[in-house]
């Protein structure tokens, strides 16, 4: 009986041999070659802008665009304001620069519960045009905050009352749906342009 098993156990183990060293041998060539690095293609006449968000605290740098990436080397940016959120616009050739507020579009300011109606604005960007959307609210409430229109599909947040969210709106009709989730809310949101 105890030869069977090992008569068994032994081509299972000659099986995951093989299928390792085939493994490897299939990632070593799937590798990159390591070699010089390549210089970057030159920029077209056709204006060319990415923008991305730096978080202060941490200074992480994500897309603000679905679907976008950073071009190599950028990686943090200078916070301009304490505790806020910074814009940044990288140009095609690689320089980037911080983006400021210029003034207040608009700012709404109401009350929401669960079985209130929503708050609905509306935000026309021009191609180009850069905004940030910045909502925070008071109370013992939750407000739901939900972008369409915004990239690929509709963007939803959650904000408990105490707190700030921030959002880029960038070159797109979007509609701006504030609801109250939970408990009462005091809602401050205001819609920045940037420069």
């Amino acid at each position: 009986m105890a030869s069977d098993e090992r008569d068994g156990r032994v081509p299972l183990a000659v099986l995951t041999a093989l299928a390792l060293a085939a493994g490897a041998a299939w990632w070593r060539a799937a590798a990159p070659e390591p070699g010089p690095a390549t210089a970057a293609p030159a920029a077209s006449a056709e204006a060319f802008f990415r923008t991305v968000m730096v978080d202060p605290p941490t200074g992480v740098v994500w897309p603000s665009r679905p679907g976008s990436d950073l071009p190599p080397g950028v990686r943090r940016g200078a916070v301009t304001e304490p505790e806020r959120s910074v814009v940044m616009r990288v140009e095609a050739d690689g320089t980037a620069r911080v983006l400021r507020m210029s003034h207040v579009v608009w700012r709404e300011t109401s009350s929401l519960t669960p079985d209130g109606p929503p708050v609905v604005r509306q935000v026309n960007p021009s191609r180009g045009d850069d905004y940030r959307l910045t909502v925070s609210c008071s109370g013992d409430g939750v407000v739901a905050v939900r972008l369409s229109g915004a990239g690929d599909g509709d963007a939803r947040r959650v904000l408990r009352c105490g707190g700030r969210l921030e959002l880029p709106v960038l070159g797109a009709p979007v509609l701006v749906r504030f609801s109250g989730v939970r408990g009462r809310a005091e809602l401050d949101a205001r819609l920045e342009a940037l420069y």
